[in-house]
């Protein structure tokens, strides 16, 4: 039996969530007799003979965040361990990044490097993020975001709706993303009829962030002039209670949730905005939205990049080309609401991708032979 040492947060995160415990969870499951799952929040409280009971140590991102990072490796190594780091994002962040100077002041980039170069092996979601990883280590295997279907937030509950709901769910990070729809909402807002349509910003709570991105949904609340006073007191309110007071609205907070409760969010639209912008930290991004909207027979439309397009195509997806003014977003929205049937074409054929190339259980076939060979 191998010994798995996971190195994670005490807190649920979106990373260690996707990339440790659903992963291993189903690891454990399927292969009950070959394996042994501990998790750690700190490994130097660990003694060396607790660590050396371990086979594989596994590390997400940044191994140490006060350049001991090699020294960490290294003692794990001594000790007859192999080190694999799963990372899912590029080490340099853009400059339009909310946590670029913190990047910078702290050298994360130099730190995550580090690591990297000495590892036994390093994991990450998709082959073009492996193909740049490999200038610091050519030991590299794709292993996908994937869906576990047994997590009970990944169950189809759609709810019903006279609108047709387009909705964007994400995290706080994007606000440059979601400037690119700002033209096309305005254009929405303007030439369509309040009544067919609702735009839903997923994830929302009562920070700069999403206050920002709410604006760009409802340009500055100017739109539509019937929100209303009941409404317009909702809102000001900043509290989730009464929320099913934006149901017949054309603008809808879809309130933060948990993050194994999150994709429940998926069930209050029927198609999804995934704009991205044009950029070297972006391309290396997964696309972990495009899988979770497939899942949930969710339509697309979509910013026609890396990593977006390595899934989306005509057949089960809209694609934006990149524009600075936003151009397209408004008119593909407007398009679907001229032509709703469209919506279940694409969701379908989104489905069947999802299906296809990203399962948990699949994936894991790929973990598996991992962890066996490289205890070999």
């Amino acid at each position: 039996m191998i010994k798995i040492l996971l190195i994670t947060q005490s807190k649920l995160t979106g990373l260690n969530y996707h990339r440790q415990l659903v992963p291993h969870d189903n690891l454990l499951r399927n292969y009950p007799n070959d394996y042994d799952v501990t998790l750690c929040v700190d490994i130097d409280k660990l003694p060396d003979e607790e660590i050396k009971k371990h086979q594989i140590v596994t590390f997400l991102r940044l191994v140490h965040e006060k350049f001991r990072s090699e020294e960490i490796i290294k003692r794990c190594q001594a000790l007859g361990c192999k080190v694999i780091i799963d990372i899912d994002d590029y080490w340099f962040l853009h400059p339009t990044h909310e946590l670029y100077h913190t990047y910078q002041k702290h050298k994360v980039a130099e730190q995550t490097i580090s690591g990297l170069r000495i590892a036994d092996c390093i994991t990450t979601t998709t082959e073009h993020f492996a193909k740049k990883i490999m200038e610091q280590n050519k030991n590299v295997l794709v292993l996908q975001n994937s869906i576990e279907p047994t997590e009970p937030q990944y169950q189809h509950k759609p709810t019903e709706s006279e609108r047709i709901r387009f909705g964007w769910i994400g995290g706080v990070y994007h606000a440059p993303d979601i400037r690119l729809m700002y033209n096309g909402f305005k254009e929405v807002w303007k030439g369509c009829r309040s009544d067919k349509f609702q735009l839903c910003l997923g994830g929302y709570g009562n920070n700069p962030s999403y206050n920002f991105l709410e604006k760009v949904f409802t340009d500055n609340y100017k739109y539509p002039k019937d929100f209303g006073n009941n409404y317009q007191k909702y809102l000001a309110k900043q509290t989730p209670e009464g929320n099913e007071i934006a149901d017949k609205q054309p603008y809808k907070r879809l309130w933060a949730k948990e993050v194994n409760k999150y994709c429940e969010m998926y069930n209050e639209i029927d198609v999804a905005l995934v704009p991205l912008n044009v950029n070297g930290f972006n391309s290396y991004k997964s696309q972990i939205k495009i899988i979770e909207a497939g899942w949930f027979k969710k339509a697309a439309i979509v910013s026609n990049v890396l990593p977006y397009n390595i899934d989306c195509n005509k057949h089960n997806s809209i694609l934006i080309t990149p524009d600075k003014r936003g151009a397209g977003w408004g008119v593909s929205i407007k398009s679907l609401l001229h032509n709703p049937e469209r919506i279940k074409e694409y969701a379908e054929a989104l489905h069947q991708t999802v299906l296809a190339r990203y399962l948990m259980d699949d994936v894991n076939k790929i973990r598996h032979q991992l962890y066996q060979r490289i205890c070999e």
